[in-house]
């Protein structure tokens, strides 16, 4: 896992993409505003430490893709938390996109409380199908901490430790081929 400080530029311009395009096209598992702007600055991030270009947004549906590496189609995933993220932690993958033509994810968390964006590692969409728990829509999950909640979508948990870990960004792109 890399984390790097994110700037109040690229905060400033997901708030404004967000602000100014609805990135919840799917029509079910779309995720609130707030989601949106975690998943957009995570795309702004990694786009500019991979010198690709940023999210535009305003093009209608993506095709359930963010960037391409290596001529492989990656979608970037990342979660709001209040902590850092460490190696028990799990990252979602909604169901519904289980059908998007994809061959990677790369999951990200963003530490809300200091600003950090930890690139956790990535998996070829058809590792995590294999590894990943499924859980059906409303499903009771319990987090390893007590609190709960109900799956609002099909949901796939993958754990951290099975994501390829990565050192610094240039893992990435070895990896991905």
């Amino acid at each position: 896992m890399i984390d790097y400080k994110v700037t109040d530029e690229q905060i400033k311009y997901a708030k404004d993409l967000v602000h100014s395009c609805n990135f919840g096209q799917r029509g079910r598992g779309d995720g609130n505003r707030e989601q949106q702007f975690v998943g957009i600055l995570g795309q702004t991030v990694v786009a500019d430490l991979l010198n690709l270009e940023r999210p535009k947004g305003g093009e209608g549906f993506d095709g359930g893709y963010d960037i391409e590496i290596n001529n492989k189609k990656v979608d970037i995933k990342t979660m709001g938390r209040t902590v850092p993220m460490q190696e028990h932690y799990i990252h979602n993958f909604i169901g519904y996109q289980a059908k998007y033509n994809v061959d990677y994810l790369i999951f990200c968390s963003f530490n809300k409380t200091n600003n950090i964006l930890t690139i956790c590692g990535y998996i070829s969409k058809s590792d995590l199908l294999e590894k990943a728990k499924f859980y059906e829509e409303g499903t009771i999950r319990t987090r390893d901490n007590g609190t709960s909640f109900r799956t609002k979508a099909p949901l796939y948990e993958i754990c951290q430790k099975n994501l390829h870990s990565i050192d610094c960004i240039e893992d990435i792109l070895d990896g991905i081929r």
